[in-house]
């Protein structure tokens, strides 16, 4: 198993650099390239919540990736340092066609095998999503 773990400022620029980061390990790991779009999508959606709706886009505060790759799945943790998100996220409304915002979470959901929310003793979100390796699943249906 490989494991990888990044740490980003929370500035736009760093949604760039962290997808450059998780396709190289991706890639150098043999994850199917069907895969890699998912799990690069639903991956960039979490870290946009965490940068603008968990860190306020402080680029103080840091967001961390870790990326677990083994022969069965794929696993990436996406964590903040804001407060509350947890709430927020058991709160939230579904998206209507006319919304503007607020379709990250069902992409995430949609897209990740399993995902779960858990708030650190800091109060930080933390996202986990899980990729099962074999799932045929392809974003042609986008």
């Amino acid at each position: 198993m490989t494991s990888q773990e990044f740490t980003y400022p929370s500035t736009p620029r760093s949604v760039d650099t962290m997808l450059d980061d998780l396709t190289a390990v991706l890639n150098r790991e043999a994850v199917e390239r069907g895969l890699i779009r998912r799990m690069l999508l639903a991956v960039s959606e979490a870290f946009t919540n965490a940068l603008i709706h968990g860190n306020g886009l402080d680029p103080h505060k840091l967001i961390k990736v870790r990326l677990a790759v083994n022969e069965t799945d794929v696993v990436a943790d996406i964590s903040d340092t804001g407060k509350g998100g947890l709430n927020d996220i058991e709160n939230k409304k579904p998206a209507t066609p006319e919304s503007e915002s607020g379709r990250g979470i069902d992409l995430i959901k949609h897209f990740a095998s399993s995902t779960s929310f858990t708030e650190g003793t800091d109060g930080g979100l933390q996202v986990t999503l899980t990729f099962l390796r074999s799932n045929k699943h392809t974003l042609s249906n986008i």
